[in-house]
């Protein structure tokens, strides 16, 4: 089986990360699968962000948890686009259809029901067949799964450390993993690989199912130059 690969937070090497542009973007170009993040406003919208605050990344400051939307929609990326919401995100998907890894932040911030939240929204887009939802913070995969038993999840981490693994063990469909890791039994997405020398070695790794990076484009290069040499 070929190993996918990931857009993480859609196409950074070239477009502002969690952009629509970005989204659109690698949805035109073939990408496996989208990596995306999920957080909430102060008056009830999902949105799609990697940070707890805004800083790094708009021209605005502040938590995402204490702006409503519109506040926070008035702040612009790189690019002059705003946050984007979930359904917005969904929606620019068009007829693309791949593998979408939607994160919870809820590390920092706990966002008490955000994953219900996500997962009606998923629903509504049509999308639960293609999303695996993912985190550091096991909580949250315990809370997804009891709602939706059926949908993947996969444990965050640098390292899967048997502490790490043990109170999620059972309901993991994957671990999203720093480094891939020897004595997983479970399938494993590495992030974020941006070295095509990784990327090689990864493609080769029979347990590595997804590779998540932020240069799709070298890497979807570096397969189809291995697969060539593979089928010479």
């Amino acid at each position: 089986m070929q190993t996918l690969i990931f857009g993480h937070r859609g196409y950074p090497a070239r477009f502002a990360e969690n952009s629509l542009q970005g989204f659109q973007y690698v949805c035109a170009h073939h990408i496996d699968g989208i990596e995306t993040d999920v957080q909430r406003t102060s008056d009830g919208h999902l949105v799609i962000i990697h940070d707890e605050t805004i800083d790094r990344t708009t021209d605005g400051s502040g938590y995402v948890k204490d702006m409503t939307l519109a506040e926070l929609q008035s702040w612009h990326q790189a690019n002059g686009e705003s946050i984007p919401t979930l359904a917005q995100f969904l929606d620019a998907l068009g007829n693309w259809h791949g593998q979408i890894n939607i994160e919870f932040k809820t590390g920092k911030v706990r966002y008490p029901g955000i994953e219900a939240e996500t997962q009606r929204a998923v629903a509504t887009a049509g999308r639960t067949d293609e999303v695996v939802y993912s985190s550091f913070n096991p909580d949250s995969l315990v809370a997804l799964h009891e709602i939706a038993p059926e949908q993947p999840v996969a444990l965050l981490a640098k390292e899967a450390t048997p502490e790490k693994v043990a109170p999620v063990q059972n309901i993991l469909s994957a671990l999203h993993l720093e480094k891939m890791e020897t004595p997983s039994q479970l399938p494993e997405r590495i992030w974020t690989v941006n070295d095509p020398w990784q990327m090689r070695a990864l493609f080769r790794a029979p347990k590595v199912v997804a590779i998540i990076t932020d240069k799709f484009e070298e890497a979807q290069d570096v397969r189809q130059l291995q697969t060539s040499k593979q089928t010479a």
